[in-house]
């Protein structure tokens, strides 16, 4: 299987693996929002400036619609707070939509109070999850140092607020201690690990006024 997106892990943790709830979760799609503009990041086809503004370095289609689709809303010198508005309504279903057309989860029809028809979404194939999971408990846990990719995802959970989702085995507090130190950590490329800054400031700011 290709590797996952940092948004599409950040939706493997946050939905529950059994029911396939938990799409609609407080702040989620601010955070998968900013999840693709880490990943975009990571893989140089965006830069963050000092000042937070996003610059596209390579507007060539990367063939996957959640990327895509912020990153034609990234050109014109776009600061990291505008583009998480402008890309947080689409960017959930276009994540979801990706895993189940990749087999790892799967789209089940459900009815609220026996009329109304909604969705959610189990796993179907388990062990991308749980590869995902493996590196979060190695660096959160183990202090292993992790992939600028770890770092990233780590970065975008933490400013989320998913840490008991993310290490459910660990102590909390020092869960998310450790979490905010990977996601500033100097072992991962300025370039990115300013796009993890400014994107994780911007999801807090952006869930805390609602």
């Amino acid at each position: 299987m290709p590797e996952l997106t940092v948004a599409e892990e950040v939706v493997l943790i946050a939905l529950d693996d059994q029911t396939g709830g938990g799409r609609t979760r407080l702040g989620l799609d601010w955070a998968l929002a900013g999840a693709v503009i880490v990943e975009l990041a990571l893989t140089q086809r965006i830069a963050v400036s000092d000042d937070d503004v996003v610059s596209v370095v390579d507007p060539a289609p990367t063939g996957v619609g959640h990327l895509d689709a912020v990153l034609a809303e990234a050109g014109g010198g776009v600061k990291v707070s505008k583009l998480l508005r402008r890309t947080r309504t689409g960017t959930p279903v276009r994540t979801v939509t990706a895993l189940v057309e990749r087999g790892v989860l799967q789209r089940k029809r459900t009815w609220l109070l026996g009329v109304v028809p909604a969705y959610r979404y189990p796993v179907a194939d388990a062990s991308a999850e749980a590869e995902v999971r493996a590196r979060l408990a190695a660096a959160v846990l183990d202090g292993d140092a992790p992939s600028e990719r770890t770092a990233g995802l780590i970065g975008v959970l933490h400013a989320a607020k998913l840490w008991r989702r993310a290490v459910p085995a660990g102590e909390r507090k020092q869960v998310r201690k450790r979490m905010g130190e990977i996601a500033k950590s100097q072992s991962i490329s300025p370039a990115v690990r300013r796009a993890i800054v400014r994107t994780q400031g911007a999801i807090a700011a952006m869930t805390s006024s609602g």
